[in-house]
């Protein structure tokens, strides 16, 4: 058995091809993760966990690497300062681009 932390990983059988992974999350990460099931109509918690870390070792360097928290405290900053635009149209919001 090997121990990162907060995490546990345990070979079951010889040539089973599968760990067992054993993590401690938060009570508010599960609940996101029970969100996702639902929203996938997904059967188990297993499937879940194991689709959601395949998602997240296949993200490309540039999303793993990006601070997406100060973005978004960034953007709520500037929405807060009046720093928005709207648009009544596509055509309008295309336009804007344009310029």
């Amino acid at each position: 058995m090997l121990l990162f932390g907060m995490i546990k990983i345990r070979k079951r059988g010889r040539n089973m091809g599968r760990q067992e992974l054993t993590i401690n999350l938060s009570d508010d990460i599960l609940e996101e993760i029970k969100k996702y099931k639902k929203a996938r109509h997904m059967k188990s918690m297993d499937d879940t966990v194991a689709e959601l870390i395949k998602y997240a070792l296949t993200l490309p360097p540039y999303f793993k690497d990006f601070d997406w928290e100060n973005a978004e405290t960034k953007a709520d900053e500037e929405i807060v300062s009046g720093k928005v635009k709207s648009f009544d149209s596509v055509e309008d919001f295309i336009s804007n681009l344009k310029k």
